[in-house]
């Protein structure tokens, strides 16, 4: 026996759940002793395409129909979700009733009042709202740079959030875009996707009263483009803040930013939660994008005029938008003893 924590990964054999995958080879408190998919396979079937390298025991471990039934059979301990929304809205209420907590990376629940968007270095106490087992889920990939960055700059005081993202392929999954439709242009809409980034905004950023998270109120507006990037969302930002500032103070905010000290333990958690760029040339996704594993958010070009703030941004889709942040979800949970 390992002596680590038994878990399960929903979808395994999709885009995130091999990024899950790969995060969870060796990590030293997890153990991947169960896959679910779509139906039954003797061994891994699937292509491996995630941007990380597979781990070695990957057809050591067969792949099961996905069912609140096998998951409990599994005698795993918790689950990672990496499974569409369609998928999730079926399955994830029925594991948890059964037992099991669910660490997911859909969207299905992410507005259920007892169900956090948690990103631990900002709202650690939202765990508060979810019940025993837990359901947690992690954020729309593109809010998860953007929310940690806006929560560096709550001392000064958010007025008004205005954001352009300029997405990764990849945040639209496997098989993605059409290969004529991306190569050498850009697409100019994301459905779903500008509103997420509103509402799951506002609730990350919220507080918990009387046992539910209520949103912070806070004017958030985006517009999205998928562009022929492979990984790594940009974006472009501008935040009206409640007093004047500096260049200077806004960088030492992002540079000075982190969690409580039992969220900066966790393996996920990189120990430069946000780095700044000086100058004007980064952040760049071929560069940059690996940051702390995946789960830096990088910030460089930060303009002030008064009250208004600018900055550019980047952020790991795969990695702190996705699988990542569910582990690092899960890993949270742990070490406070919300998972027995």
């Amino acid at each position: 026996m390992s002596g680590k924590i038994p878990v399960g990964v929903l979808g395994a054999t999709g885009f995130v759940g091999q990024h899950f995958l790969a995060l969870l080879a060796n990590h030293p408190w997890f153990e991947v002793k169960a896959l679910f998919a779509s139906q039954d396979y003797d061994s891994y079937p699937a292509q491996w395409r995630a941007t990380l390298p597979p781990p070695a025991w990957l057809d050591t471990v067969p792949v099961r129909r996905l069912s609140a039934e096998s998951v409990l059979d599994s005698g795993v301990r918790l689950v990672f979700s990496g499974v569409p929304a369609d998928v999730a809205r079926q399955v994830e209420r029925s594991i948890v009733a059964a037992g099991v907590p669910v660490f997911s990376n859909a969207s299905a629940f992410r507005m259920a009042d007892d169900v956090p968007i948690l990103i631990p270095e900002i709202n650690s106490d939202h765990l508060a709202v979810t019940g025993r087992p837990l359901h947690v889920t992690n954020s729309n990939c593109a809010i998860s740079g953007l929310a940690i960055t806006l929560a560096a700059l709550r001392p000064l005081g958010l007025k008004r959030v205005r954001v352009a993202t300029y997405q990764a392929l990849s945040g639209a999954g496997y098989p993605g875009v059409p290969s004529y439709d991306a190569l050498g242009n850009l697409i100019p809409h994301i459905p779903s996707e500008e509103d997420k980034i509103a509402a799951e905004g506002r609730r990350i950023l919220g507080t918990v009263e009387d046992g539910s998270i209520v949103p912070v109120d806070l004017d958030i507006e985006a517009q999205v483009v998928r562009v022929p990037v492979h990984v790594g969302h940009f974006e472009v930002s501008f935040v009206d803040v409640a007093r004047e500032t500096s260049v200077e103070e806004v960088a030492e905010l992002f540079r000075a930013f982190c969690g409580p000290e039992d969220v900066m333990s966790l393996p996920m958690t990189p120990e430069e939660v946000i780095h700044v760029f000086d100058g004007t040339g980064r952040p760049q996704p071929r560069t940059d994008v690996m940051l702390g594993g995946g789960m830096t958010v990088s910030v460089g070009h930060i303009k002030v005029k008064g009250t208004s703030i600018s900055y550019k941004l980047l952020v790991n889709n795969l990695v702190r938008g996705a699988a990542g942040g569910s582990v690092q979800n899960a890993e949270l949970a742990h070490v406070r003893g919300l998972l027995g």
